[in-house]
């Protein structure tokens, strides 16, 4: 059998893109699913219940050849709601595997937001990347405690994770940040959440003031939602927001900071962008918020 399009094992550490998709991986986190390239004819010989059950128990050496197989049959031969028995397996790799297959989804799946939330509690890292994305793609504007939850992942342990979270940042509508973002501060006083609503009210009409505002910030967590916002579409995309990024303090920052501009990450969403050096435009006041 040949190499599976989406490799499991390789496409975290990457973000989820491949050469084949690095053009619409701006689309990655949007609410309609990601767009799919053809997966080709599968030589696999199982029929999707069968593929489900293996799926189920799965073996040590699986590549994610199978899950890319299902992923063709889910909703078709297979119910949509089969998706849930992965999500809530017992097994650690089934858990994965579903976590995987679920950012391939939008609001269909919306009943199931509960069991991906309680996936980013999940030992595995990649499964809470992709619990972060899948919750982005089929959360309501009834999930605001959902919504919070994966806005949590910016604290997370893992780096890649954290990342994850900041493309979370980057991508929500913006019902979707404000339910997060407020929701959050709710469950979490006194932290950095709490913090991140209070400079996004102070600086509501002024996004580059707010983003000096986060980067400059003290805590690691402000500042990763001040990158976020940096790399948010807007009908002109300031790269200075990204090259403020880069002159962070905070090494973490900095250096995805730079991976952004490398990798042209900054979102393709905008009519067009603006390429002027940080430098050459007028920084906001540096007035600062209370800490």
């Amino acid at each position: 059998m040949g190499k599976p399009l989406f490799a499991m094992t390789d496409l975290f550490e990457a973000m989820r893109l491949s050469a084949e998709d690095s053009e619409t991986a701006h689309l990655f986190f949007s609410e309609g699913g990601k767009i799919l390239l053809p997966l080709g004819k599968s030589t696999n010989a199982m029929t999707g219940p069968e593929m489900l059950q293996r799926l189920m128990s799965p073996s040590d050496d699986d590549n994610g050849a199978l899950a890319n197989d299902f992923l063709s049959e889910l909703g078709k031969t297979v119910p949509l709601e089969s998706l849930r028995l992965l999500l809530i397996s017992g097994n650690a790799r089934t858990r994965a595997t579903g976590a995987f297959l679920a950012t391939f989804q939008n609001q269909n799946i919306s009943s199931m937001v509960g069991e991906l939330a309680a996936l980013l509690a999940d030992d595995n890292p990649r499964t809470r990347f992709d619990a972060v994305e899948s919750i982005l793609r089929c959360s309501t504007r009834g999930d605001g405690d959902y919504l919070a939850q994966a806005l949590f992942a910016l604290a997370d342990e893992h780096e890649g994770v954290r990342m994850g979270a900041i493309q979370f940042v980057r991508f929500a509508k913006d019902w979707q940040l404000k339910f997060a973002r407020q929701r959050a501060a709710s469950l979490r006083p006194g932290t950095p959440f709490s913090s991140i609503a209070e400079i996004s009210g102070q600086w509501r009409d002024d996004a580059s003031g707010a983003i000096r505002a986060m980067l400059d910030h003290a805590e690691p967590v402000v500042r990763r939602y001040g990158l976020g916002l940096a790399g948010r579409a807007r009908l002109v995309v300031v790269d200075a927001y990204i090259e403020w990024a880069q002159t962070s303090a905070d090494p973490e920052i900095s250096k995805l900071a730079t991976d952004c501009l490398e990798h042209n990450q900054i979102s393709q969403h905008a009519v067009w962008h603006s390429s002027l050096p940080a430098a050459a435009r007028p920084r906001p006041d540096r007035k600062r918020a209370r800490r």
